[in-house]
């Protein structure tokens, strides 16, 4: 590890390691530069008009097998850029997926599906209420707790935080 991300700091009368400050760090700028390209790009026009209506795109010229492609490799990127951020925390082995993937799973479909918005919002609100739940529990049963959550949020709002515009001619 680098000599300048090992120590702490005081936030709030509490040491946090600056590795976890990078990794936050790191996500924040993964996650605007994310939202930009969706946002500010001919490439991300192309993927938000694939992933509303892939016959209409198809139709108006956009080739959407290729921005499956670039799309794949974006994700792939971040993935990595991931497991970077993850090997900061503790060691790493073939076995820690599962370890996140139901969380991931959780965030995505809370925030609402194809929504970087809503997967961002919910990822911060399953880190700060899974603290909470397993500060005034156990880790199992703070895991139990935020599940029991999740289902109880989906029956309310079974679309997620934000839900994805689309037209309809029903």
């Amino acid at each position: 590890m680098p000599a300048w991300l090992q120590g702490n700091v005081e936030l709030l009368g509490a040491p946090i390691p600056l590795t976890r400050l990078f990794i936050l760090a790191l996500a924040l700028a993964c996650l605007g530069a994310l939202a930009l390209l969706l946002r500010a790009t001919p490439l991300g026009r192309r993927i938000r008009a694939v992933v509303v209506n892939r016959d209409l795109a198809e139709a108006s010229g956009i080739s959407s097998r290729r921005t499956d492609q670039l799309t794949f490799f974006i994700g792939s990127g971040l993935a990595g850029i991931a497991g970077v951020a993850v090997t900061l925390i503790g060691s790493t082995s073939p076995y820690l997926g599962p370890n996140y993937i139901v969380d991931a799973f959780l965030v995505v479909v809370a925030g609402g599906i194809g929504q970087i918005k809503g997967a961002a919002i919910a990822a911060f609100a399953l880190g700060v209420l899974q603290s909470v739940f397993e500060f005034s529990t156990t880790a199992s049963i703070g895991k139990v707790l935020i599940l029991a959550a999740i289902v109880i949020f989906l029956q309310v709002r079974p679309q997620g935080i934000f839900t994805l515009k689309t037209r309809s001619l029903a």
